[in-house]
């Protein structure tokens, strides 16, 4: 029997959306998961389906959380941003000035905007943090320090899938500044969201049980050394049994261990969207518009694809602002039709899933507007 989809939210012309949906949980393409869009500033269509375990005994609710993977990353550049607008970073300074016991590349100093947009030549932890407990943030903070740039800091560009949040929350610790998860924490509050790097105790049972569909949503990344070294250091990082235990996901790891719901994200992008938003007035106009503008751009050594980085977000041939996380799950604000969309899943694939939603969306946009509009791949 096809499992049911509910809809929680919706302002009538999403049907085809639903249906997609709908049917990616029928064909077991979707175990369960969740898509949120909003627009003008409110909520048009949240729907959820499937189940939030791998038993399939309990179905995914509203109240389902999951973890997103790299689509967290944002708020890691966001938590750094605040910083600045506080007063207590520049973006250009060298990071030794702030953490004396960052090991930099002489007569190359690395900055903050280098790390942001993952050019600071440390884009993987050290080969001897393979044995570190992927829950110690302290030890794998010290791991970054302690290792010297793999390439000369601004120079090359390689996403930093499992080092991005250490590198932020050392210099974070540095100067004083709140946490990655205390800033996330804050912001949540003010924007009446769950966006966790590390649930609340009460949390735990809403969390959902990642369940890999295959290899595809790894193959791509483990076929080179610098995939390899990038996502098996700490080990466990892809490991579904460490994924599923509650010690993960009370830990704050920046990079990839964000967990949410898609309503959450949808509305984060919403806020981040909008020159009066929480976001844009905290961090005022000249730091906010930075999330938009590319800071680097060229082949990225961990994605193997041409890239348009800002300080923070994947920004696409369309000019979205967005990020997606290996697994499958995605968030992204579109200017040109005024919309932030989140997908969220626990069902650890490639994005092609999100693909089809999105081109369902885009097909009901221009049923609306008649105006066309054209996806680019999502995946980042």
């Amino acid at each position: 029997m096809p499992a049911a989809v509910r809809v929680q939210q919706s302002s009538g012309e999403w049907e085809s959306v639903v249906s997609c949906f709908q049917e990616l949980v029928d064909t077991r393409r979707e175990p369960g998961g969740s898509l949120a869009i909003w627009r003008n500033g409110a909520p048009a269509l949240v729907v959820h389906g499937g189940s939030a375990d791998i038993a399939r005994g309990v179905p995914w609710s509203a109240d389902t959380l999951v973890q997103v993977f790299s689509t967290g990353k944002p708020l890691v550049a966001l938590a750094a941003l605040q910083a600045v607008a506080d007063g207590r970073l520049d973006l250009d300074d060298p990071v030794t000035a702030h953490w004396p016991a960052y090991q930099d590349t002489r007569g190359h100093p690395t900055t903050l905007r280098m790390i942001l947009s993952h050019r600071s030549g440390k884009h993987t932890f050290s080969p001897a943090a393979t044995g570190i407990d992927p829950r110690d943030h302290a030890a794998l903070v010290h791991d970054l320090a302690a290792m010297r740039p793999l390439t000369v800091p601004g120079q090359a560009i390689a996403e930093h899938a499992s080092t991005y949040g250490h590198l932020v929350d050392g210099l974070l610790a540095a100067v004083g500044a709140p946490s990655i998860r205390a800033y996330t924490e804050a912001l949540s509050r003010a924007l009446g969201v769950r966006l966790r790097f590390g649930v609340h105790p009460h949390e735990l049972p809403l969390v959902a049980e990642p369940e890999p569909l295959g290899t595809a949503w790894t193959d791509p990344y483990l076929a080179h050394e610098p995939g390899r070294a990038a996502l098996l250091r700490p080990a466990g990082l892809l490991d579904p049994d460490t994924l599923r235990s509650p010690s993960w996901h009370r830990t704050s790891f920046g990079a990839i261990g964000l967990i949410t719901d898609a309503t959450s994200l949808a509305s984060l992008y919403d806020d981040v969207s909008r020159p009066d938003g929480h976001i844009a007035r905290a961090l005022g106009g000249a730091l906010w518009s930075q999330l938009f503008k590319t800071a680097a751009t060229g082949t990225d050594g961990f994605l193997r694809d041409t890239v348009r980085w800002s300080l923070g977000f994947r920004i696409d041939d369309n000019g979205e602002p967005g990020m997606g996380g290996i697994g499958g799950s995605c968030a992204w604000y579109s200017p040109a039709h005024c919309y932030s969309l989140a997908y969220v899943t626990r069902g650890l694939h490639t994005h092609d899933r999100v693909t089809r939603l999105a081109d369902a969306v885009e097909a009901a946009l221009r049923g609306e507007t008649g105006v066309p509009a054209v996806r680019e791949d999502v995946e980042s």
